[in-house]
């Protein structure tokens, strides 16, 4: 809880100071709201040991195979890179080069997904 308090104030502090600089030095503004992301995905980095330990319990714990559960996680991480990208596209101005990312993110996504499908399909080939 302290650490979204301390991401909040980090990201509407960075959003304010981003909207008072942006008339005289839009490229400044750009960067400082970048850096204000970074700053909060840092923290947010703390948190995924946590998680980490959490999943790696729970594979052990069901015996599902690591090979199941790392194309979800990594979905999940593209997902996020993904719309970060393309937010910061966006907040540029450059929308077009935003889709570039959405999409390159969505056949990423599907590509990592790849191996969990292949098994699904011989899953359902060997029922039949």
């Amino acid at each position: 809880m302290e650490l979204l308090i301390k991401a909040a104030v980090i990201g509407t502090a960075g959003a304010l100071l981003s909207l008072l600089i942006k008339k005289s030095n839009p490229e400044m503004s750009l960067v400082l709201a970048m850096a204000a992301g970074v700053m909060v995905i840092g923290m947010a980095l703390e948190l995924v040991t946590g998680i980490m330990e959490v999943i790696n319990l729970a594979t052990e714990t069901s015996g599902l195979s690591p090979a199941i559960l790392k194309p979800v996680l990594k979905g999940v991480g593209i997902g996020v890179i993904t719309r970060l990208a393309a937010d910061l596209c966006k907040d540029a101005g450059q929308s077009s080069i935003a889709s570039s990312v959405e999409l390159m993110g969505a056949v990423c996504a599907l590509y990592v997904s790849l191996p969990l499908i292949k098994t699904l399909l011989i899953m359902i080939g060997e029922f039949l």
